[in-house]
């Protein structure tokens, strides 16, 4: 069985935003499960406000912590990815989140950031039109979801 991997990175402001300066990340998680699916590594990584890393910690997950994190991932894969480059932020959390098995990814929400854009303006139309796609029900979900793989990992660094 090969290891799940999510990785979820938060950014300050501007994820999705075109522009000449990408978004600055604020922090990230990553959780990767055992290929046994028992236990699992959190890192937690905070960034300062440059960009650069502040700080990074290390915990274990238990297996309580660990099927939860399953779950969500598996909540997750019911929600339609957002493919279409340069989209905007559309679920609104300014987040990444990508989920690996193996080397397999399950799952993306990966929006455009920008760097300089050329005629910025003529993709107003299609951005609005993926927002408008992105039902409420799917931003709720997906919001729930970040926020309880976001708990789980805090949780194993204070069950300590």
């Amino acid at each position: 069985m090969d290891e799940t991997n999510i990785t979820l990175v938060k950014y300050k402001s501007g994820l999705g935003v075109p522009g000449i300066m990408g978004p600055k990340p604020e922090s990230a998680v990553e959780i990767t499960t055992a290929p046994d699916g028992k236990t699992a590594k959190v890192v937690k990584t905070k960034f300062e406000e440059n960009g650069r890393e502040e700080s990074k910690k290390e915990s274990q997950m238990t297996s309580e912590g660990v099927v939860s994190v399953l779950a969500q991932v598996e909540n997750l894969q019911k929600i339609p990815m957002q493919s279409a480059p340069g989209i905007p932020d559309v679920f609104g959390k300014n987040t990444v989140v990508i989920v690996r098995k193996g080397k397999e990814v399950l799952w993306a929400y990966t929006p455009g950031s920008g760097g300089c854009c050329s005629g910025c303006g003529a993709h107003e139309e299609e951005e609005q039109q993926v927002t408008a796609n992105v039902a409420n029900e799917h931003k709720e979900q997906f919001s729930s979801i970040v926020d309880s793989l976001s708990e789980a990992a805090n949780s194993s660094f204070s069950s300590k």
